[in-house]
């Protein structure tokens, strides 16, 4: 009985420390500036703001991002990917890439099976965007025209444009999915002009 009085009372001190120092889960999530976020999610103010209404409390979080630029109008290698960690954890991803124009059931399908998880693409429904768009209180994803038939073998090419959340925030479902539309689109933006298309999105 000391010895379990003792361990509930170390824990005690310990979740009273915590809270004190405002440490997740106790605290305030780490702030998330817009300098520092990912420059392929597009309008930084925008991304930030979504960022801190989707992703889980943390005392800090990180950004990596990966952009693979295109020569000139006939190259097909464009591509990005943002990552965002915090706690140890990959908490988002956005990645996008161009590739061949597909039919809109075609694509919806393909980008489904880029996800991580299963959970995160269940619940998919439309928006109004590029040619084709979906999403979910946990992924959002729009496929975009980008450059149009005769520059690169093959016909028309679009950019493919997905957001995952991984972990999620106390944010509900609805919530979320507004939010990672609006990181989906402003990264499409981005891309869009990085790319040089020359289609309208």
């Amino acid at each position: 009985m000391l010895l379990a009085s003792g361990a509930l009372g170390a824990l005690a001190l310990l979740g009273g420390a915590a809270f004190l120092l405002r440490v997740p889960p106790f605290g305030q999530k780490g702030g998330i500036e817009a300098s520092e976020v990912c420059a392929s999610l597009g309008t930084s103010s925008s991304a930030a703001e979504a960022l801190r209404e989707v992703l889980p409390a943390e005392s800090s979080y990180s950004f990596d991002d990966d952009v693979t630029s295109r020569v000139d109008a006939t190259d097909t290698g464009y591509e990005s990917a943002c990552f965002v960690s915090g706690g140890g954890e990959q908490l988002l991803v956005a990645d996008v890439r161009l590739m061949a124009d597909e039919e809109e059931g075609s694509w919806t399908e393909w980008v489904r099976g880029t996800a991580a998880s299963d959970a995160s693409v269940t619940a998919l429904t439309p928006f109004p965007a590029g040619k084709k768009a979906v999403a979910s209180g946990r992924f959002a994803a729009v496929f975009v025209p980008c450059t149009s038939a005769g520059h690169i073998p093959g016909g028309q090419y679009n950019l493919s444009v997905s957001v995952e959340l991984k972990k999620p925030g106390g944010a509900g479902a609805a919530a979320n999915r507004a939010e990672l539309i609006k990181l989906a689109t402003n990264a499409a933006s981005f891309a869009h002009t990085e790319a040089k298309c020359d289609l309208a999105r």
